[in-house]
């Protein structure tokens, strides 16, 4: 059964899932597969392209199910926040959309 996740990330980011086979994968390795992808943009500077798909997620995450804002908060925001320069980061937090960049606070904090 296709979720929400993975229908949306199929759909608006399929550069970002390029080494996932689509029938097995699970909304978790999606989400930490897009995360690894807005980590290799942040590498090129691609600062636009980052916050397009900060903007994707943000779609996703405010669906409001607690399974999807998990999934996010544990493969995406984790992985971002554990992977990403701290100066980066800071500058990155200004892009995001509201609710993302709460649970990006949310989620810092709890770690």
């Amino acid at each position: 059964m296709e979720t929400k996740i993975r229908k949306t990330i199929y759909e608006w980011l399929p550069e970002a899932i390029v080494n996932l086979d689509r029938t097995t994968a699970t909304d978790y390795e999606v989400i930490r597969s897009v995360s690894e992808y807005s980590l290799s943009l942040l590498q090129k500077d691609n600062r636009q392209k980052v916050i397009d798909v900060f903007k994707i997620i943000n779609m996703v995450y405010q669906e409001e199910l607690a399974y999807t804002k998990h999934c996010i908060e544990n493969e995406f925001i984790c992985n971002f926040i554990e992977n990403s320069p701290a100066l980066k980061l800071k500058d990155y937090l200004y892009d995001m959309p509201s609710p993302l960049k709460e649970a990006f606070i949310k989620t810092l904090i709890e770690l």
